[in-house]
């Protein structure tokens, strides 16, 4: 297992993690309130268990991969049983002679270097979970300055840092978006379900 698939289970492991605290966070303020309306807690709790549900999917799969990857030899007796797929063995009256091929082999193995390779933005297996990693340590940030600014301002600066230093996207579209979602999550969870949102120690939004 190489550092970078290490690394990927770390991650999802992590992340898992940080979803079952936010469920839990989120139960500790209260899902529902009296006369049975949501409360304070059902966005937070509904958006870490989520992020539980699909970190362990993920971390499965990654399992799952790996620990269905045949053997070197396996491979190699898989090739040799079966002359259909391309492969012409020597002469078995010569065992020096030489072996051809018209098609080449395929190996999971070697699928698994095309899916450790860089993706659509050129970006390295490695550098995806270094990235993960930052975006991990930033939901754990978020949830501390949930208890002190609120959810609201918290979230929208969890979207704004994202985009501009992980992302690296402009400073101006990014505060733009960021203060948009977080009008969106206002007028939804607020305005239209009088959804009580998380306002810390501040009381600020």
């Amino acid at each position: 297992m190489t550092a970078a698939q290490r690394g990927g289970i770390a991650a999802s492991a992590v992340l898992a993690a940080v979803g079952v605290a936010a469920l839990l966070g989120g139960l500790g303020y209260g899902v529902t309130v009296e006369g049975g309306e949501i409360g304070p807690g059902f966005l937070p709790a509904m958006a870490g268990g989520l992020v539980a549900v699909f970190a362990v999917l993920d971390l499965v799969g990654r399992l799952r991969r790996r620990s269905d990857r045949p053997t070197q030899a396996e491979l190699i007796l898989d090739t040799a049983s079966r002359p259909e797929d391309g492969v012409v063995l020597g002469d078995p009256l010569d065992p020096g002679a030489p072996s051809t091929s018209t098609q080449s082999i395929h190996s999971p193995l070697l699928a698994d270097d095309d899916a450790d390779g860089v993706d659509i933005l050129g970006r390295t297996q490695r550098q995806r979970n270094r990235m993960l990693a930052v975006v991990l340590g930033l939901v754990v940030a978020t949830l501390v300055m949930v208890q002190v600014v609120g959810f609201l301002l918290a979230f929208v600066l969890l979207l704004f840092v994202v985009a501009v230093f992980v992302e690296r996207r402009r400073v101006l579209p990014s505060a733009l978006v960021a203060l948009a979602a977080g009008a969106v999550t206002y007028a939804v969870f607020v305005a239209l379900l009088s959804v009580p949102l998380p306002q810390g120690l501040l009381g600020l939004i």
